[in-house]
Parts: structure tokens; sequence; C-alpha cells
């Protein structure tokens, strides 16, 4: 990103950062926001790993604007560690983001086509048969759905197949951003998706709201006032949503359970919808989306230090480090399959919150707890060994990246700009366990880039526009 508005608004908000509860906390927070844009927000490029590090940055430091708005510190915010809890993570971010900078420097320059090259590759796809691909692959997640019987070890595919479609929706975004062509079929298919998404236990919502955001930064020579403008009809939304969720996410998902404390659906799509409408007026009429309680759980739902603060408080006064057992059972349960593993047993992440803090949840199945995988280093190896753990993540996201650029060779460029969002999505998280990550992640470089590939291969064949087939075919 190469304008002085971004930053010089950053180092303007960093030094009245001074003037909060955590001065240095604010104004570092700020000075990293800052390096971040600087290092992965290229010109002309989708904001994918902006989006890769952009998520855990959100997930550590909401938990500083949220002492702030309570007039409180970090320490007084989590009555223990916060301070502490909050350097580690934040420093730890800082590590990984090395380790995927250093990782990735001998082909820094090689990393993203020109623009002209992106606008070529989209001249040669078809919308029209992207759009039909897209739909022909979801289709096909359907019927995998009901082939794929539950609690079968394979459904796990499913998960991994749903991210082609990912993979195709941020191709349809880009080709829009860089033609512009049909922004009426563009609207009513994101309006679909973001629609339907509401139709889930969880905030599915994000997923169609994130691809916008992430594609539309391939229209992006700069970044000025006007620029940031042309973002408010997709981060108002979002912000909206983000409000709406944590106002009546608590009655939609007993709901949706037909009143049971259980993560399953049990009613149709159209009474969902209808559902989730009338809670969302009620709540609006009410005047609960903008009450104390919902901006504070909100503030809490998107910043993700309490558990972490919390096990800093109890490893090691009372229990020692584990010296990378954590590590190995999580690698182990990821990616031991359990025909070799018969003793695998239930990922609980309960138990282990449970164990490494003072946090009780009884045998509720309604909410999911994870410590995390930046905490879950910390209770392995301490602060020191933490940072190397993570900068070795870096590291690892950055072969990912070197890994799926190299299979992607032949396909268009935006088809491998989107498989390269499918594999390198699981990676960009903070507050997931390491058997998570691991898992969706590992299984996902698995699926994508071997298991799934040739359906990649054929969506590639056959979004190709005609005019550009006949065009090759010309060619000697």
């Amino acid at each position: 990103m190469h304008s002085s508005l971004a930053y010089g608004v950053l180092m303007v908000l960093a030094a009245a950062g001074f003037l909060t509860p955590n001065p240095w906390e604010s104004a570092w927070a700020l000075t990293l926001l800052a390096l971040i844009l600087r290092w992965f927000w290229w010109k002309e490029y989708p904001g994918i790993f902006l989006f890769c590090l952009i998520t855990p940055f959100i997930e550590i430091h909401t938990t500083v604007f949220e002492a702030n708005n309570a007039g409180l510190t970090l320490d007084e915010l989590y009555a223990g560690p916060g301070r502490q809890t909050f350097w580690m993570a934040s420093f730890g971010l800082f590590a990984v983001l090395l380790g995927l900078r250093v990782s990735l420097r001998q082909i820094w320059h090689d990393l993203h086509p020109t623009f002209t090259k992106l606008q070529k590759a989209a001249r040669g796809i078809s919308q029209t048969k992207l759009l039909i691909a897209t739909i022909a692959i979801n289709t096909g997640g359907v019927m995998l759905n009901q082939a794929i019987p539950w609690g079968s070890p394979l459904q796990q595919l499913e998960t991994y197949y749903a991210s082609i479609s990912s993979a195709t929706t941020l191709c349809f975004a880009l080709h829009f951003w860089l033609t512009r062509q049909r922004p009426w079929l563009v609207l009513a298919v994101f309006g679909y998706l973001i629609v339907t998404s509401f139709y889930s236990y969880f905030s599915s919502w994000r997923g169609p709201l994130t691809i916008l955001l992430v594609s539309i930064l391939v229209a992006y020579k700069d970044f000025r006032l006007r620029q940031a403008l042309a973002l408010t009809p997709i981060l108002i939304p979002a912000f909206a949503f983000v409000l709406v969720w944590q106002s009546v996410k608590g009655e939609y998902r007993m709901f949706l359970s037909g009143g049971e404390r259980q993560q399953v659906i049990r009613v149709t799509q159209t009474e969902a919808l209808a559902e989730i409408w009338e809670l969302a007026q009620a709540a609006y009429d009410q005047g609960r989306i903008w009450d104390d309680q919902v901006v504070d759980a909100t503030y809490r739902r998107a910043g993700y230090l309490e558990y972490f603060s919390a096990a800093v408080s109890k490893v090691p006064n009372e229990i020692p480090h584990e010296r990378g057992t954590l590590l190995q059972e999580s690698l182990t349960f990821a990616f031991v399959p359990r025909l070799l593993n018969p003793n695998k047993g239930i990922k609980n992440d309960r138990a282990k919150v449970e164990r490494y803090t003072d946090y009780y949840f009884g045998e509720s199945n309604f909410s999911s707890f994870s410590l995390g995988h930046y905490c879950e280093a910390y209770i392995d190896w301490g602060p020191a060994g933490m940072m190397l753990h993570l900068l070795c993540y870096g590291i690892v996201g950055g072969l990912l990246v070197r890994i799926t650029l190299r299979r992607s060779g032949d396909l268009n460029p935006l088809l491998g700009l989107g498989l390269l969002w499918a594999v390198m999505y699981p990676w960009s998280t903070f507050q997931q366990d390491m058997v998570t990550v691991a898992g969706r992640t590992g299984w996902g470089v698995f699926c994508h880039l071997l298991l799934f590939f040739p359906l990649y291969q054929w969506t590639n064949r056959f979004i190709k526009h005609k005019d550009a087939a006949q065009n090759a075919l010309k060619q000697p």
C-alpha cells in the first residue's frame, strides 16, 4: 500500500493511545497494524496474506480496545496477568509475521502477478461458466453429504470439499472487480450467499463478506479517503451483522436445535431465516443491539485472550510446562487416522480448557471452547519457547504458499488465487487449538492439492472463455 494517509492516521491514533488506561499496549497495537499493512497490503492484489495476519491481530488486540472502553487496565480486565498475556500473544503474532516474510523472501517479488496479467486472466474466464461451475460444485457437496453417513470417518471430506466452492467464489469476485461485468449478477449471488448463510449454528455469514473484502483490494491502486469510503457498503453491513448476531444468537440457536442445548439444526431453512428476521427486528425495536451487554459480548467474542490469561495464571505456578506434550498429542490426534489408532477418543476442547484454567462449563454442549494454539505453545514451552514455536509456524505458512503456487502454476491465475485462499484460510487463526489448525490445514493441503485437484483442473478447463480457447488453438 503506497499511501501516507493510512499510516498517518495510525500514527496519530498510536500517539493518542498514550492517553488511555493501556498506553503502551494501545500504541504498540496500532504500530503493529501499520507494519502488517505495509508488508502485506499489496496494491492491485487480493488481500489473502493481509487476511491471514489481520485475523489473529483482531483476535489478540481487540482486548486492548475492550479494556480502554471500560476504563480498565488489562490486568484489571482479566483480574490477573492480562498485560503479560497481551504482550506474549502480540509478540507471538510478530514472530509469525517474521516467519512468513522470511520464508517468502526469495520469491517476494514473484508472488503477486502484475495487475495487467490479472486483468488478462480475468478476460480469459467466462463469468457465466464460472458461476455454473460453482453451482455444480455445491450440488456435488450436497450429494456427498447424502452419500456419507453421519459419524463416518469420511465425513470430514465434506468440510474440505466445501472449501472448493470458497475458492471458486473468490475467483468469481476477483473476476468482477477486474472486469466490472454484470454487477447485478454479482450482487444477487452474494446477497443470496449472505442470506442463506444465516441457516447455521455459527456465524457463517462472515464467509461471503470476507471474500468480498479480500477480493475488492485487487481493484485498489492506492488507498486514500475515496477508497476507504468505497469499502463502507461492505464494512457497515458486516458491523451490523456482528451486533445483530450477538443480540440474537442465544435465542436463535435454541430455535435451530428445537430447544435442545446441542449443536444441531432441527428446522428448515425457511423457518430459520424467518425466525432470525423476527429476532433481529425485535432486538432493534427494543434497542438491544447497541446496549452495553451486547457491545461487551462483541468485544469478548472478537478478542480471545481470556482463556490464555487464565492459563498464564495457572502455568507454571500450579501445572508445569508440558515441554512439547500438547503439541505431540495434537499432531497425533490430527494426523493418525482412527483406523490406526482405535483408542483415539473424542476431541474434547472443554476438558483442556478446564485443566489449564479455572473455568468450568459443566455438561453444556451449547458452546465451543478452545485455548487457542498460541496459548498451547505457551503451555508447552513457556514465553521464549513459544516465540520460537510461532516463528516456525510462520515459516510453515510460507512453505504452504510456495507449495500451493507451484501446484497451481497451470491454472488460471484467478483460480490459483482461489486455491491459495482455500489452503491458507485454516492457517490464519489465533483462537483455534492446534488439533484443529493442524488437521484442517494439513488435510486441507492433501485434499486440495492432491485428492480434489483434478476437480480444479476440470474447473479451469470449463470456465475458459470461448474466445480465449480459440485464440490459444491458433497459437503455434
